[in-house]
């Protein structure tokens, strides 16, 4: 039986050897919002310009029901750090958070002024045009977000989900093609591994339904983006999964085959080992 894995089930780390801002996500996957809240405050002193830092911190507010707080301590943190773009981008999260998309730009707008290259500005900003259905300024501003970063996925999936609000969902997968044949490959991996987590979900929703041979369908394909974008690491559980559907299928041979590929990259793979077990 197929099972998806929980990429986001956390087991509880030796806190000591985490560094501080790890400690306050760990808390906030936990629900312990205060103890996270507190944790990021306590390192903001030596993270002053990191809009992740902020944007953990709006995150926290937030699941606390707390954003008039975070909008004054924001704004007192503002008096003493003008020129901080990371303070600008969290006050313009706020209140894109609070459906104040005017003001929400305008924030936007000066974080990128004073800081270029703060990714999560324009990438809010981005998704901020897309709420007011402007959608080819949205795309502009999510381009240049990716620029900054391309390894950040967050970026990609805003893209693609500009793309499915315009009605243009096959743009991504055409863009996605052309990173491959140009010299935009430092974007492949983005695209790829957005398009990969997307066909997975619809795989687990194939199998779910009964459908395996769309599910096996699925899967392959996740395998050939995988190969194109050089994740070999993230060949491993589909090449798994695509044993266990086989298996299950009755296709024995192809299963065994895909269970002996998961064993050539990873040969400590204790599951597939076990499967290859009763043939030896």
């Amino acid at each position: 039986m197929l099972v998806p894995s929980n990429t986001n089930a956390q087991t509880h780390p030796e806190m000591s050897g985490l560094p501080p801002e790890a400690k306050g996500d760990f808390y906030f996957s936990q629900g312990k919002f205060e103890e996270a809240l507190e944790i990021y405050q306590s390192i903001l002193k030596d993270k002053p310009d990191s809009s992740y830092l902020f944007r953990s911190m709006v995150k926290s507010w937030h699941a606390m029901e707390a954003l008039d707080v975070a909008k004054n301590f924001l704004n007192e943190y503002r008096q003493s750090h003008e020129n901080s773009s990371a303070v600008w981008y969290a006050l313009g999260y706020v209140h894109y958070i609070k459906n104040e998309d005017k003001i929400a730009e305008e924030l936007f707008r000066r974080a990128t002024e004073l800081d270029p290259e703060n990714g999560l500005a324009w990438n809010n900003w981005a998704a901020s045009l897309s709420n007011g259905k402007r959608f080819q300024e949205a795309v502009e501003k999510v381009r240049i977000a990716i620029r900054t970063n391309p390894k950040e996925l967050m970026f990609f999936f805003n893209l693609k989900k500009i793309y499915k609000e315009l009605g243009e969902e096959q743009r991504f997968e055409k863009e996605f093609s052309e990173t491959l044949n140009s010299d935009g490959k430092l974007y492949a991996w983005g695209y790829g591994k957005v398009m990969a987590r997307s066909l997975r979900q619809k795989s687990f929703g194939d199998y779910a339904k009964g459908n395996l041979t769309g599910a096996i369908a699925g899967f392959e394909k996740i395998i050939n983006i995988n190969q194109k974008i050089g994740d070999v690491k993230g060949q491993v559980p589909i090449l798994f999964s695509l044993g266990l559907l086989y298996e299950e299928s009755g296709d024995l041979q192809k299963s065994q085959d895909f269970f002996r590929q998961v064993l050539t990259i990873n040969p400590d793979h204790i599951q597939a080992r076990e499967k290859i077990e009763p043939i030896n």
